[in-house]
């Protein structure tokens, strides 16, 4: 009989696990509490790492079709002036598809391979024994229960598995806006830029020819930096040379204020925990997206590795756990460069960026990770500092 896989949740994570499984002659089912998909109208960083996992499911192609790559990433000052500058090459790549490309893809792989979701089905609590029970009062048996239902895990509330869960101080706005021709014809309408005014930063980053992801990220409590719909005329004041991209910015995007979710454990019995609900992280490297379809891969790796449910899930979490800490802690000492005068953080930056061993140790840490290789690739990390200081 093939061994069953019940999921909960139809993000990026939840769908990353039930493709691994589905390949591997599982049957899976994935539930999404919401009736489709949740599309959010940004893009996705996908970075060497998350392209390789996508490119071992089969899906990568539809992923980037039409997708530009970077060639460039560039650290401004709010005037527009350079100070840090990396290339990035075909041996170390990076896309931002629209969110939508990558859950579509995903979707329709998993229907494909067999797997089945199923819309308006909440899941609020998960045993170790591997039951999985919904919001209607039904429940459901597996051998393997994946609890991938975001920050706010139900799954994992229920079990009892979050250590903290903690603000980092900071506040985004993101949103898709359409590119013009001639944006085309100009140096920073091609190039992966990060703004800084200040505390305040505004993040631009191609995705098609015709899309590109904006971000605007301030501190809590900056009203005019936090207010949704977003202030233009503060936003222009801050970045003059980027009023073009203020301008084109929505009133539909989505703000949130970031958090950093850390848990005693990943797993309990036949329960594993992935994507956010596990090891949520402030979006300023990219890296969340990449760090969750790793962790699903990984999951469903060593568990056909090991032959056994419960082996396959403790060496998982001994390989993953450690290793996406570590990611998390320097997304959260990134976004702590806000804090710090212009100067020194410019400073900072210039130094990490003239280093290339510097940035793969931390900027780049999980970009430059391949859990596709036969290899064991997981660096010895202690996984158990107790806090995240913020800097003032």
């Amino acid at each position: 009989m093939k061994r069953t896989v019940e999921i909960a949740g139809g993000g990026i994570a939840g769908l990353t696990t039930g493709l691994a499984f589905a390949q591997k002659g599982w049957r899976v089912r994935v539930h999404e509490q919401d009736n489709a998909l949740r599309v959010l109208g940004a893009g996705i960083y996908i970075w060497e790492n998350g392209l390789r996992v996508l490119d071992a499911l089969g899906v990568l192609p539809r992923v980037i079709a039409g997708v530009s790559p970077a060639s460039r990433h560039e650290e401004r000052n709010h005037d527009g002036k350079a100070f840090a500058s990396s290339r990035i090459g075909h041996d170390f790549r990076l896309y931002v598809p629209p969110h939508e490309t990558l859950l579509m893809a995903l979707h329709e792989a998993l229907v494909a391979t067999g797997g089945e979701i199923v819309f308006n089905s909440r899941a609020v609590a998960a045993d170790p024994g591997g039951w999985l029970h919904f919001a209607d009062g039904g429940s459901r048996h597996a051998d393997l229960i994946v609890g991938a239902d975001g920050i706010s895990s139900p799954v994992r509330e229920s079990l009892g598995l979050l250590e903290w869960r903690r603000p980092a101080n900071q506040f985004g706005y993101r949103a898709m806006i359409r590119r013009e021709p001639a944006d085309l014809e100009t140096e920073i309408g091609c190039t992966h830029c990060e703004s800084w005014n200040g505390s305040r930063r505004l993040l631009f980053a191609p995705c098609t020819a015709e899309l590109a992801d904006v971000q605007l990220t301030s501190l809590v409590g900056d009203s005019s930096g936090t207010a949704v719909p977003i202030d233009r005329d503060f936003w222009r004041a801050q970045f003059p040379d980027l009023a073009w991209i203020v301008d084109r910015v929505p009133d539909d995007g989505r703000g949130d204020s970031f958090e950093i979710v850390r848990l005693e454990s990943w797993s309990s019995g036949r329960v594993a925990i992935v994507g956010d609900a596990a090891s949520a992280q402030p979006p300023f490297l990219g890296h969340g997206g990449g760090c969750s379809v790793m962790s699903a891969f990984v999951l469903a790796h060593m568990i056909d590795r090991e032959g056994d449910v419960l082996n396959g899930i403790a060496a998982w979490e001994l390989q993953e756990r450690p290793f996406t800490e570590w990611v998390q802690r320097i997304a959260y000492w990134y976004g702590q460069l806000a804090l710090l005068p212009g100067s020194a953080r410019t400073a900072v930056l210039k130094a990490v960026n003239t280093s290339e061993w510097v940035k793969r140790q931390t900027l780049l840490a999980a970009a430059c990770r391949d859990v596709t290789a036969t290899r064991r690739n997981s660096p010895s990390l202690e996984s158990n500092v107790p806090i995240y200081p913020l800097i003032h």
